[in-house]
């Protein structure tokens, strides 16, 4: 996994936020993933530029926790989010 690069939903899959986290639907199932994150991940952060290691360096300001404890955690969520495809990275180019 590429913490500079940006992951996008993939074909098929929508995303919400929950009081747990989120829940991601994917209509090629249907099957539905629970990512029990709280509220620490916005789900707007899948149609945006920004980078996972950006994402784990704002996280690390408002939790007042480590950009590289962070950004660990999110670097096996969004792994094991693009072993089930839910996401993929997106180039900059």
């Amino acid at each position: 996994m590429h913490t500079d690069t940006p992951y996008r939903l993939a074909e098929g899959v929508q995303v919400r936020s929950e009081a747990f986290g989120l829940l991601f639907y994917n209509y090629r199932g249907p099957r539905l993933y629970f990512l029990p994150s709280r509220r620490m991940i916005d789900p707007e952060f899948f149609d945006s530029r920004q980078s996972v290691a950006e994402l784990a360096t704002a996280m690390g300001r408002r939790h007042s926790r480590p950009r590289e404890q962070i950004g660990h955690w999110l670097a096996a969520l969004f792994l094991k989010l693009e072993q089930k495809g839910l996401i993929h990275g997106q180039p900059l180019c």
